[in-house]
């Protein structure tokens, strides 16, 4: 038996109005359900606002219709601002990584895509392939495919120029495939991404490389942000986004440069949340992301606020984020 079955939306206007869910304007609520769907409106940003996890107990007392539909448009604009502050980061990676690969391998492709260039990684069960494979191996077949893309620009410079160049070919890479290349780089070269990244000289990187292994840091904040970039993707909430598979550990340095004990740690702050992406990127030498997440993330949440004072306290609890504390990096 179907335990979901199809509700027009007069149906489900109704069904909202029974359980206590003002509904002012039945017009307007008529076309926001039309346009974006019960799940993605309702579903998706009612639990703040209910009595109790059983939806037939009904909304808490005062709530509308209005006030679910601008916190769904307030979480889009987070998302949007997220997006766009990690294209912006990524745009950084992956020149880094290209001026990385041409000066100390090669600016040939013939040279670059070779796999004795790069870290094996760990052996693992391709279920594809039926096999025991090499991250390495997906990894090199990846880079020979995307330099024989028929995209531009690198069609024009593999036809023109008889050489598809690093900075060219990592603008063909998706954003996960950037990562892996990065995670398998030898480790001289991660070094210096990560130095070019955090803006730091090789002495300095030394001496917090004793303190706790950035290098691993560096791989759980990418991890963090393909997380952040496929939530988005796919219309994800971004306010009270969390996941366990890519959080960060508790690291020496960087939590406590954002003054987060490991007792906070524990309680579950400076993991994953849009709080601690918030710092992640803070923590970069280039500050336009950081700059362009701020920047959304105050002006969307200041407008919310002005018109639901009252969430403030949730709100900034779930983000681990408050604009009133939060805006304070030096760029």
């Amino acid at each position: 038996m179907v335990d979901k079955p199809f509700k027009t939306i007069d149906e489900q206007l109704d069904i909202l109005n029974g359980r206590g869910l003002i509904i002012s304007n039945r017009e307007s609520a008529y076309r926001t359900l039309s346009r974006y769907g019960y799940y993605e409106v309702i579903n998706g940003y009612k639990d703040p606002f209910m009595i109790s996890k059983n939806d037939d107990d009904g909304f808490k007392d005062n709530i509308s219709f209005e006030h679910l539909a601008r916190l769904q448009e307030c979480d889009r604009n987070i998302r949007f601002s997220v997006v766009t502050a990690l294209e912006i980061f990524e745009e950084n990676l992956r020149q880094s990584v290209a001026n990385v690969i041409s000066n100390d391998i090669s600016y040939t492709q013939e040279e670059y895509i070779k796999r004795e260039n790069f870290s094996t990684g760990r052996r693992y069960y391709n279920k594809k392939a039926h096999k025991n494979v090499y991250p390495v191996d997906d990894l090199i077949y990846k880079l020979k495919k995307a330099a024989a893309s028929e995209k531009e620009p690198v069609k024009h410079y593999r036809e023109n120029h008889g050489n598809v160049p690093p900075w060219i070919l990592v603008k063909e890479l998706s954003f996960g495939n950037l990562v892996w290349l990065v995670h398998l780089l030898k480790e001289t070269q991660k070094d210096k991404v990560l130095s070019v990244m955090l803006g730091l000289d090789k002495g300095i990187m030394q001496q917090l490389m004793q303190r706790a292994n950035l290098k691993e840091w560096f791989h759980e904040a990418l991890l963090l942000f393909l997380s952040y970039r496929n939530a988005a993707a796919h219309g994800g909430r971004m306010y009270n986004h969390i996941t366990a598979t890519h959080e960060l550990s508790y690291n020496q340095v960087f939590h406590k440069v954002f003054n987060i004990t490991e007792a906070d740690y524990r309680n579950g702050i400076g993991r994953s949340r849009i709080g601690t992406l918030h710092k992640v990127l803070a923590f970069f030498n280039n500050k336009d992301p950081l700059i362009r997440l701020e920047v959304g993330l105050n002006g969307e949440l200041e407008r919310y606020f002005d018109l639901y004072p009252d969430d403030k306290q949730y709100m900034t609890q779930e983000m681990q984020y408050d604009i009133d504390l939060d805006s304070q990096f030096k760029y």
